[in-house]
Formats: structure tokens, C-alpha cells, sequence
């Protein structure tokens, strides 16, 4: 699958090149038709490993719309075709999680000693389909940092609604996610067991997940965001001895300015 990928990337470049300009795919439902998007956002979220508080944390929004390239949700993405309503191209981005820092869980004494998982790279292919009603959007990546060597495939379909002087966006989906991602993850080793865990290795993991996005424009450029969602996970994570809870859920609140 990587060999594949990375042929693929190839002919991609040349195609960034050559080929005219498409639909912007950077411009979901409800988002406002800018160059440039940026600000930031306070995020309350519950922390699905064992012994962890919820959280608040504030986030930096940056976000590029070009015609082709755009940056998006901190992956970095390229159109490359066009078919009706179906557009598809390339998208990679950077891939870790809680135990990436070990300095963030050192003092949980039902997660010290674990290892560090390493940061990677995953890229793959995107596909949506776009209507009236909203929005189609597919993702096939894999792990191009050799730290994994697993794959991870997303569907969700966005609507396109409106109420008053809002722009509305329910979102479902699922995820799926490799044994060796989750291994990643959520596994433990025989030798990271202890009398808090017991050695886990992870099947793969089908998550499904539901919420809505608000955005109301205070002005040409000042916009508010409401965003509020909830995952439930799958069992090959929920199962896991570091994981304390079924659900994942996070509400935010933020500012952007666009130009």
C-alpha cells in the first residue's frame, strides 16, 4: 500500500503542475469562502486514558483555502481532479496522541512506565461528494513514518443547513482503524503490564461519531464558532486497559478572522 501511495505521489506532482484549477474542495459547508482563515477556539474534552481529567485546552486556528493546495485541521491537502460532483486528491498530516510526551503522564501512576508512541506522518487519498444538501467526504491514509504501519479510513457526510442568521452543520460519520494503529494507541506490552494494566493487544477499532458546528458573522471578516460532538468507540479501544471511558466527547468555542 505504501509503494502505491508514493507512486502515486509522483504523478500527483506533475499534475499540480500541468493541470488547470479546480473547485476549491478547501471550502466545506457552512465555511465562509476566504483566502485565509485564522484564530482560535477554547476546547473542553474528556481524556479517554485511565486517570485522566477532562481537559481545556486552547487551540490556534490556521487554515489556507488556495485553489488546489489548502491546509486544513492540521493536514495538508491537494486537489487533483474533478468529476461531476466528486472531487478527490492527496492529504497528509501529522499523527500522535496523549502518550507522544511522557512528561504528560509521568505522575498518572496507571500509565507511568508506558512507552513513548512516537509522532508519524500519515498520508492517502481523499473523495467527496458535494450537493445542495452538504457533503460526502471518504479519507484512506496510512502511516508513512514506519512507526505504526497501520491505516486508518474516515467517512462523514455534513449537512448544509441554515437557521436565521447561522450557518448550521450536523456531521455523523465512523472510523476505522487497523490493529496496529490502535496497537499505537491503546495496546500494552508484556513488559509495560504491572498491577494497574494487564498486556493488551488491540483488534481493530470501528468508532462512529455525531455533532454540529455553528458559525454566526459578526462582520465581513469577525465570525463566532460553536462546535460540540461525541464519539463512540469502538472495542478494540474502549477495551484496552488504559481506557477508562465508551464515549469521547468534546464542545468549543471560538473566534476567526478571515481575509
Amino acid at each position: 500500500m505504501k509503494i502505491s501511495m508514493k507512486q502515486l505521489g509522483v504523478c500527483l506532482a506533475v499534475s499540480f503542475l500541468t493541470a488547470t484549477a479546480f473547485a476549491r474542495d478547501a471550502i466545506g459547508p457552512g465555511e465562509k469562502d476566504s483566502r485565509w482563515v485564522v484564530g482560535g477556539a477554547v476546547t473542553v474534552s474528556n481524556n479517554i486514558y485511565v486517570g485522566e481529567k477532562d481537559i481545556s485546552t486552547i487551540t490556534p486556528k490556521i487554515q489556507y483555502n488556495g485553489e488546489r493546495f489548502f491546509v486544513k485541521n492540521g493536514s495538508f491537502n491537494l486537489n487533483i481532479g474533478r468529476n461531476g460532483g466528486f472531487s478527490y486528491g492527496l492529504t497528509v498530516s501529522p499523527s500522535g496522541s496523549f502518550l507522544s510526551d511522557d512528561h504528560e503522564y509521568k505522575k498518572n501512576s496507571k500509565l507511568a512506565g508506558l512507552l513513548e508512541r512516537d509522532y508519524t506522518v500519515e498520508g492517502g487519498v481523499y473523495i467527496n461528494h458535494s450537493t445542495d444538501l452538504g457533503r460526502m467526504s471518504f479519507a484512506l491514509v496510512t502511516d508513512l513514518g514506519n512507526e505504526h504501519n497501520g491505516e486508518t479510513a474516515h467517512i462523514s457526510y455534513t449537512f448544509d443547513l441554515r437557521a436565521g442568521d447561522w450557518f448550521v452543520n450536523p456531521v455523523v460519520g465512523a472510523q476505522w482503524i487497523s490493529s496496529s494503529k490502535v496497537n499505537h494507541l491503546f495496546g500494552v506490552s508484556e513488559s509495560e503490564a504491572n498491577e494497574y494494566r494487564d498486556a493488551y493487544d488491540a483488534d481493530s477499532s470501528l468508532n462512529v461519531f455525531a455533532g454540529v458546528r455553528a458559525r454566526y458573522e459578526l462582520s465581513k471578516q469577525w465570525d463566532v464558532n460553536l462546535a460540540s460532538g461525541v464519539v463512540a468507540l469502538g472495542s478494540g479501544t474502549r477495551d484496552s486497559t488504559i481506557v477508562d471511558d465508551d464515549l469521547a466527547y468534546h464542545a468549543s468555542v471560538g473566534v476567526s478572522y478571515s481575509f
